[in-house]
């Protein structure tokens, strides 16, 4: 979804620039040996002033005449430079200035305990995320599997009923980064069982798509070690 950064209006008015913004005026100049300075306000929708003009500092130069200024009770921000840098600088805005994502958490709780039963082809791709000494079990089968939604900074937890009892995932969704290849997103896990209590904590930084295999714990002598799996993607509304 694009995001609906506007672009206010400005005229030339001989070999000065002025900006015409609410019927006030705000004058430009041109910036002699670097070529014509033009003068463009953006309007933000979603992303604050202040995290705009941090993003965009590195594309306005002072010693040629650029410049920033915020307004952030109409949440503006309007630039002085180049117009291939003005060009440059509202496609970095339209990237960074999107609703916050909502992340998707898609667990798999997966038991190994070394049987001679056939592996299930359904849970390849977590053998495939494990080193092969790690991955050493010749039957393993899926318990449980939990499907949470959460935005960034935000608690989640779930309880579901499996193959030898029920579990709960529980957890806090931390940093959330937009990239380009995806990004990535902080996690805080807890795995339980109402049966045996906590079976293992950890904290990682998932990449979004990526099946990222947590860890894996013995909850109690007469089971298996319990595997945990996470693939995080980004939901955008």
């Amino acid at each position: 979804m694009r995001a609906r950064t506007k672009l206010l209006s400005w005229v030339t008015v001989g070999a000065e620039l002025a900006l015409i913004a609410g019927g006030a005026l705000v004058a430009g100049c041109q910036s002699g040996g670097y070529g014509d300075l033009d003068v463009r306000t953006f309007q933000l929708e979603y992303i604050e002033p202040g995290a705009a003009h941090q993003i965009i500092v590195p594309y306005v130069f002072a010693d040629r005449g650029g410049m920033i200024s915020v307004d952030d009770e109409t949440r503006t921000i309007t630039v002085r430079e180049t117009p291939e840098m003005l060009s440059r600088i509202e496609q970095v805005l339209q990237q960074y200035d999107q609703p916050e994502p909502s992340v998707q958490l898609h667990f798999r709780i997966v038991e190994a305990n070394g049987g001679s039963r056939a592996p299930d082809p359904a849970l390849e791709d977590i053998e495939a995320a494990l080193p092969k000494d790690v991955f050493r079990f010749q039957n393993y089968r899926q318990v449980a599997e939990a499907v949470m939604v959460g935005t960034e900074w935000t608690q989640i937890s779930q309880r579901v009923a499996g193959v030898g009892g029920t579990y709960i995932v529980k957890g806090r969704i931390g940093e959330v980064r937009v990239a380009e290849d995806g990004g990535t997103v902080q996690l805080e896990v807890e795995l339980y069982g109402e049966e045996f209590g906590q079976a293992f904590q950890t904290s990682v930084n998932a990449r979004v798509g990526q099946l990222l295999v947590l860890g894996s714990a013995q909850p109690q002598a007469d089971r298996g070690a319990l595997i945990l799996a996470v693939r995080a993607e980004l939901v955008t509304p």
